[in-house]
């Protein structure tokens, strides 16, 4: 999917800057149980885009966990933009120290690699 085609969200409009990663991810909506299995497509240390033909609404609260080869995100978020035809925005809440300890660690990883390449 070209950037073009994603919402008109622009990172001025983020606090924290993202980073291009796709991984797996089981989305589960707090309220009524509803289970999503998508792919993220940019990863940051306050949010995640997630890749979802039907992605859930604005405002809902959700249980996330990406699944990457080096271990497992979890933690809980909020849905703060939707598109229904590419998916949703998620900003995350209620991160533990380690859980905080595993992204901090592969958006250093992220981060590595681009420089490796420049």
């Amino acid at each position: 999917m070209s950037q073009s085609t994603k919402p008109s969200r622009t990172a001025k409009q983020r606090s924290v800057r993202r980073c291009a990663l796709v991984a797996s991810v089981e989305v589960t909506e707090l309220r009524t149980g509803a289970l999503l299995s998508a792919r993220i497509s940019e990863l940051g240390i306050g949010g995640c885009y997630v890749d979802a033909l039907n992605p859930f609404p604005e405002g809902a609260l959700v249980a996330l966990r990406i699944l990457r080869d080096q271990g497992v995100f979890e933690t809980k978020a909020k849905v703060v933009y939707c598109d229904s035809r590419f998916g949703m925005g998620l900003a995350f809440i209620e991160i533990t120290p380690d859980q905080r300890s595993v992204l901090e660690n592969w958006l250093a990883e992220i981060v590595s690699q681009l420089s490796q390449v420049s």
